[in-house]
This record gives C-alpha cells, structure tokens and sequence, in this order.
C-alpha cells in the first residue's frame, strides 16, 4: 500500500510541515486542509481529480507510482501505443514508436474502456486460478496418502516374506526397510516442495483480488486502466506457470510398487536384498479449467471510426522513379521511398529530396514491398516470377539478408508482428512466421493475381481487382465488411490504412485513390487523373509524417500530405 502520510507539498515549499489531508494525481502531490480549499477554487485546478489521504494510502504501491507524465520526459502522457501497450508522450513517439501503426488518444482509450468488465473478468481469472491450485493440491495430497497406503501395503509384503526367512535375512530386511521409507520420504518432501510453491501462488493470487478492491474503490481511471493490463499479465504468467509446472516430469503422479525377488524363495545364501522399490509415473487426472483466449483482450474499447468527408491532399513532391511497372511502394519511418521495378528486376530506394539512394538488385521480379520495423528491412514479393521466393533487403548494409524460397505465388504483403501476411493467388491470405518457417492460413479463398493486403490493429484488409472490391476480415479470417463502387473504384491494387483506420484503395483502372472509412460505410475519393494519377498502381501511408506515397505504374510517383 501507499507510505505513510506526505506533507503538504505546497507548505514544504516554505519549509512548514504539515499533514497532507487530500492527494491530488494531476498534480502528484498532497495538500493539507488550507491548500485544499485554494486548490479546489483555483481555475487552472478545480477540476482535478482528488481523494482523502486516508483512501490514498490503501492504493498498492504500484498503483501509487503510476503518473500522468513521462518519467523520462517530463512531459504529459498524451497517447496509447497499442502494439506495445505502452503509454507514450510526444517525445516516446519520436524516439520509440516511429515504426507502431496502432495508436489511441489516451483520453478516447480512458474514457471507452470498460473498467467493470475488465475487474470483473480478471477477478474470474483469479478465481479460476485459485480453484486450479485447490484442484493440483487436492490431487498431491491424494498422492501422499496413496503413496503411504501403498508404503504399508509393500512394508506387509515384506515382513510376510520375512516371515519365512532365518535370522541371517534380518539385515537385508532392514536395508529393503531403510530404502522403502528414504523413497517415500524422497518424493514425500518433493511434493510438499510442490505444495509449498502453490501456496505461495495462491497467496500472490489472495494478495491480487485484495488489491482489486481498492483499485476498484480509489484509483483514477488511468491508474485503473494501468492496472487492468498489468494484473492481465500477471494472471496470465500464473496461469502459463500452472499450465508448464502441471506438465513437468516432478507433477507427474508418482506410484510405488514392490518387486519381489523370486529366487529368494528357494536359494536364501545368494539373495543380496528383498527387491527393488519402484516409483512409476504417469499424468495426473487433474484437468485445469482456462477461460478462452479471446477473453484477453477485455480492456481494448472500440473507438467509434473517423469520417473520410474531412480528408484533403496537397501535392508535397513529385518524384521520376525512373522505374519500369512499379507494383510496389513505401515509405520508411525517415521519409525515404522505396519502388519495386518489376521489369528491372531491382527495389529502388530514394533520399527525402527525390534523389536516388542506391538499388538492390534480386533475383526475382518483385512485386510488393513493406518495410518491417523490428529489424528494419524491407520485405519484398516475387509476384509471377520464375523463382518463387520471399526476398528479405538489409537496408542499412543495402544488401539481400536473407531469401525464403516459398510455393506459392504472393503479391501484396504487409508486416504485423513480425510476420508476412501475404496474398497468394488461388490460395487465399498467409500468414508467414520467418522464424519458425512455418505457413498458416488466415483466408482460403481463390483470390487473383495481384490482390493487395494490409494489416492494422486486429484487422486484415485485401484488395480485389476482378470483383472490384475492398474486404475486411478479423485476424481469424471471418469477414467484416465489404465495400464494392463500381463508379468510383476500378481495378483496386494497392492499399494502405492511416492511423484511424481509414483505408485508402489505388483504383487502377479508374485512376484514382478512394478513402474508406474503418467500418466501410463511407468512402471518399480524394485523387483523381486530374491529379496527374496515370493508370497508377500502389499507395502507402506513412504514420511517421502524415503522407500517402502514391506510384504510378510507369515512370513516376507522387507524395501527398493529408489534411
């Protein structure tokens, strides 16, 4: 819980020392009964947020630290990174996060969670994994009462054969005694070691739900919302912990048996001991109850999706490619552009004024192009070529890191923690892991050449340029909407979504660029040929500035500022 009572900071500035009578959490200090009374009058304060001292101090601790500034910067949390979980001030943007897509205002991600339901199911959670621990006891303690049944069982066994044996097999029946009871108490004191580990889980589990409470009672809704995600992780590692100490080979059920030797019966003088004491193991008949997987993520609110109606461009720069059929485009975080040349067979990378950078040669014609930001490299589609391979470019070292041979043919591709969701034509969407090598279906749908996907939170966005139309599926593939105009959008390719969850869709054959509105019920086309489009093919949006990239199929592209 809170320390002991804090003075008044306000007084303490004149060296006065009194009691503080009420916490302010804007601004992170106490206030004894005559500051109050300034604090809730003063118009830069009479809206904070205040407690007793006295309801301050049954915070947890943890609770207690979390602030509303940036430790680091000194400056005002103003913004929720999704992907991270983490809250960010201006300057956390720049430094740590130029490469995230999913952002929240943390003032619409406050006031939209959903507190209640977050308490109510980390409470279940908990309850949950109490009941587990009762379960896994029950089953050790049965255990140990098997185990010494059994104990007397083998001890009867032997003092029965004992029985018809001369005194000279009085020491080898000692010596069978001694270890009978060393094996007991051998796997007697690992399960008490197992029992004593539990409770100390259990007491954590206790000492949670009795933070809860409070949390629930005096916490701000920051402290609340905080707290919900770190008591998640918490019950999850518990529950994880369960789950990998129930599996070991030390909680495997342990059964003692007595095999007697049979020889001794008939030739006493050669028979060096009674028999052998055996431990056998097998799984345990506890079945651990888990509450579904989809329940984690009880704390994210949905935002209601912008309108497109607002949404303006202004031309910011015009850039000669240069580049023969360019089906892939993207901006990086520092604002450079990159162009797959298809025929040319190489991805062309330019400086932030429009001169060339340098080319990476490959050994396909490539296709798509997205920037992975946890290694920062570019990861590159092969489209129709005749190798078949996911090329991945070292853009620092400007050099192929890696190629990952595949038998699919994939066009667009976007990067979503670290893995490759692609469209392979007549399959459907992939998503690729490059570390396990390992290949899973999102949609399994005979798609066409040259559909597009993007990824933002936890939707999948794929372009059709046979159907003429925009799809919205979760990340287990169930679609959420669809959006078809056929007199406004033509031959959609390429496509990328900003950080409200707008989606903008080049239409190929109708030269132009339509936007989308996250749920798909409003669009807004805001480029046209007018706007020197020339059957253009690819897009993206770049968080870092606020720009669309968009490439024409020949020769040049053009950088867009939205408004």
């Amino acid at each position: 819980m809170a320390s002991s009572t804090p003075v008044c900071s306000i007084c303490d500035q004149s060296n006065i020392t009194i009691p503080s009578m009420i916490w302010c959490f804007e601004c992170d200090e106490g206030l004894c009964l005559e500051c109050k009374g300034h604090h809730s009058l003063s118009k830069g304060t009479r809206k904070h947020t205040t407690v007793p001292m006295s309801e301050y101090q049954k915070l947890p601790c943890d609770i207690v630290k979390i602030t509303q500034n940036c430790v680091k910067h000194n400056e005002k949390f103003n913004i929720y990174c999704k992907k991270h979980e983490s809250l960010c001030c201006g300057i956390c943007i720049v430094e740590k996060h130029l490469g995230c897509r999913d952002f929240g205002k943390l003032t619409d991600i406050i006031q939209n969670a959903k507190f209640a339901n977050g308490f109510d199911e980390i409470e279940q959670s908990l309850a949950e994994l109490t009941h587990n621990i009762q379960r896994i006891r029950n089953d050790r303690e049965n255990n140990m009462k098997r185990l010494s049944k059994k104990r007397k069982q083998i001890k009867q066994d032997i003092e029965h054969t004992r029985i018809t044996l001369n005194n000279r097999l009085d020491k080898i029946q000692a010596d069978i005694l001694e270890k009978l009871n060393a094996t007991e108490e051998t796997e007697t004191k690992l399960i008490v070691k197992q029992l004593d580990l539990l409770k100390e889980v259990e007491s954590e589990l206790t000492e949670y739900r009795k933070n809860i409470q409070n949390i629930k009672q005096h916490a701000t809704d920051l402290q609340k919302f905080i707290s919900i995600k770190d008591l998640e992780k918490k019950v999850t590692r518990k529950d994880e912990f369960l789950m990998a100490v129930i599996e070991t080979e030390k909680f495997k059920d342990l059964e003692m048996t007595y095999k007697a030797n049979a020889a001794m019966q008939n030739v006493t003088n050669y028979i060096k001991n009674f028999g052998e004491i055996i431990i056998k193991t097998k799984p345990c008949d506890v079945i651990l109850t888990r509450r579904k997987a989809n329940q984690a993520q009880i704390m994210m609110p949905n935002i209601s999706p912008k309108s497109v109606e607002n949404i303006k461009v202004m031309l910011h720069k015009t850039i000669n490619t240069m580049v023969n059929r360019t089906w892939g485009c993207c901006m990086l975080p520092d604002g450079r552009t990159t162009f797959a040349g298809y025929l040319n067979k190489f991805v062309r990378i330019f400086k932030t004024d429009g001169s060339k950078d340098f080319d990476v040669s490959t050994a396909t014609n490539p296709c798509d192009i997205a920037y992975n930001s946890e290694d920062k490299t570019l990861i590159v589609t092969s489209g129709q070529s005749d190798k078949q391979c996911i090329t991945i470019i070292d853009i620092q070292n400007k050099q192929i890191k890696n190629e990952i041979p595949v038998d699919n043919k994939y066009y667009g591709v976007a990067v979503q923690d670290g893995k490759f969701i692609c469209c392979a034509a007549g399959k459907g969407i992939h998503s690729i892991n490059p570390n396990r090598n390992s290949i899973n279906d999102i949609v399994c749908d005979k798609i066409p050449k040259f559909c597009y996907v993007e990824a933002f939170g936890d939707k999948i966005f794929q372009t059709n340029n046979k159907l003429n139309s925009v799809i919205c599926y979760d990340i287990q593939g169930s679609v959420q909407w669809s959006f078809k105009d056929e007199s406004v959008l033509k031959g959609p390719i390429g496509i990328s979504v900003d950080n409200d969850g707008n989606v903008y869709v080049v239409g190929k054959s109708s030269s132009n660029v339509v936007a989308i509105s996250a749920d798909g019920q409003q669009y807004k086309e805001i480029l046209t040929a007018n706007d020197d489009l020339l059957d253009p093919s690819c897009l993206h949006y770049n968080i870092s500035s606020n720009q669309l990239l968009v490439a024409n199929y020949e020769k040049n592209a053009m950088i867009f500022t939205l408004n």
